[in-house]
């Protein structure tokens, strides 16, 4: 399968950056006034924290997996760099579809006003080993909003293959050179970063090995085996507005037609910035997540529209 060229596709419209605008996102101007308040009233983020945990049926992801990953083998292509549909690629896919569906998700709050971010920016952890001492990094990797699961898979295999075929990490490299100075002089560094967050204007060599400036923070726990999620704090530091965690496939007992019967669940534990929207637009956000889930085909397609935030 051959990796689709962006720029001889048209993709669906996004809003373009303008000038004098932050790096990472423009004011929101179409907000009432009671929630351009609250930023003022609930200053940190971590003390503006809503946390969900909710339970879905897996049933249709397994399939579909199942379905993509048969075809996969059936329509082998050794130039597709896609070798395996896996649970990750789905979520993330998931994710960036979510986000551009409900762009309100995608909010920040900085300097006491409520921003858009101008990409969908997730960052995750990647291990190069599966052990007690392997090494990890974080990565940040920006999606389209229009992209559908394989155009998620190629930026997901790319960063993969990055971190795990080099000994270069140049956020690993920044914080083991940091941490030989005087403590003084870290502590100066570290608010030189936050004062160029706070005004939005961050050099990209420095925004490149700061992982806490993007819209969502994902952690899946069932690839080292997690049944359980634990809720994640959000970071006082950065613009980083939610955090999910999704755990292991599971089997969950159910009272069913036939009695007591059996399906596969999974769990998800998110925590949320409440300053970027309200309690209603979440809710509808996970009735659009579990409908999703539930309808899992239609991330085989780009969105022809993005709803803007304005």
């Amino acid at each position: 399968m051959k990796k689709e060229d962006s720029t001889s596709t048209k993709r669906a419209y996004t809003r373009k950056r303008k000038r004098w605008e932050r790096f990472d996102g423009y004011r929101v101007k179409s907000i009432p006034s009671f929630q351009k308040l609250i930023p003022f009233t609930m200053k940190p983020r971590s003390a503006s924290l809503n946390y969900f945990e909710i339970t879905y049926d897996a049933s249709e992801i397994l399939k579909y997996l199942d379905e993509k990953n048969r075809s996969l083998e059936e329509n082998f292509d050794p130039k597709n760099p896609i070798k395996q549909y896996t649970y990750t690629q789905f979520f993330l896919a998931l994710i960036v579809r979510m986000f551009a569906l409900r762009p309100r998700l995608n909010r920040f709050v900085s300097r006491n006003n409520i921003y858009q971010r101008h990409n969908i920016e997730i960052a995750y952890v990647i291990k190069k080993d599966f052990s007690d001492d392997g090494e990890e990094s974080t990565t940040v990797d920006t999606f389209e909003r229009d992209s559908n699961i394989d155009d998620v898979g190629y930026i997901l295999h790319d960063s993969i293959k990055g971190v795990k075929e080099t000994t270069d990490d140049s956020t690993g490299d920044f914080v083991d050179t940091l941490m030989k100075l005087p403590n003084f002089f870290i502590s100066f560094v570290i608010w030189i970063f936050n004062v160029l967050i706070y005004i939005g204007y961050c050099p990209a060599v420095l925004r490149d090995i700061d992982t806490m400036q993007c819209s969502v923070m994902f952690a899946n726990l069932g690839s080292i085996g997690l049944e359980g999620t634990p809720h994640h704090h959000l970071y006082n530091r950065g613009t980083c507005s939610i955090f999910i965690s999704a755990g292991r496939v599971r089997k969950e007992k159910y009272l069913g037609d036939n009695g007591v019967e059996e399906r596969d669940v999974i769990d998800f534990k998110i925590t949320m910035d409440e300053r970027i929207a309200d309690g209603f637009y979440f809710v509808k956000s996970f009735e659009l997540l579990k409908e999703i889930l539930d309808n899992p085909q239609q991330l085989d397609n780009r969105l022809k529209e993005v709803p803007i935030d304005e």
